[in-house]
């Protein structure tokens, strides 16, 4: 029977904290995705292994209970613990995998179930993907860092958020724009989720 709507459940909102000069504290956003399909969306850090087994036992579920995990992007603090979920679909890139058993190849979009939707959001680098979720509340964007965080738009400073981790800003920017323009709220790579603000124009902002 399919579920109507599906929930999000942050299990670990990411951060990035830099320490001095070119060293940095950081930890990508770890999401589960509740529906007719439970997803993992990112996996943290290898030491979050601990921490995903017991929100996950929080959340009525095990291990085994997770049939997909979608990595947003291969940076290494977004797929620390892979191994923890032997059995599941991998979703990355271009690529659905089981196992060694690369089942599908999708170029600009694919179905997960009926509330679970993935499209390409190149820029940060070219196989980035985000997950387009149907919940009661709306429609909910996970992104890795496509957004870093909330009002990662913001310039302080001379700091820039998001541009220099990017390996195609205006790439990036379009990206950024067609998830804004389709999400009501958004789970990013280094922050907790936020609701999207339809009167802010990311495109003159950036």
């Amino acid at each position: 029977m399919a579920q109507k709507f599906a929930s999000v459940v942050v299990l670990k909102p990411g951060y990035a904290r830099w320490e001095g000069y070119a060293s940095q504290r950081a930890c990508g956003t770890i999401t589960l995705i509740k529906s007719t399909k439970c997803c993992m969306v990112d996996l943290g850090i290898p030491s979050d292994r601990e921490l995903i087994i017991e929100k996950l036992k929080e959340n009525g579920l095990k291990t085994m209970d997770i049939d997909t995990v979608i990595l947003t992007h291969s940076d290494i603090d977004h797929i620390g613990n892979m191994n923890v979920f032997p059995d599941a679909t991998f979703i990355g890139g271009n690529d659905v995998i089981r196992r060694d058993l690369f089942m599908e190849f999708f170029k600009d979009k694919y179905t997960v179930d009926e509330n679970i939707h993935i499209i390409h959001t190149p820029g940060h680098d070219n196989r980035c993907i985000s997950v387009l979720v149907k919940t009661a509340k709306g429609i909910v964007a996970v992104t890795g860092d496509l957004f870093e965080y909330n009002n990662d738009w913001v310039t302080t400073d001379t700091s820039e958020a998001w541009e220099p981790w990017s390996q195609d800003k205006a790439m990036q920017m379009q990206s950024r724009d067609k998830i804004w323009k389709q999400a009501d709220f958004i789970v990013p790579g280094h922050g907790d989720m936020f609701a999207v603000d339809k009167q802010i124009n990311l495109t003159k902002t950036e």
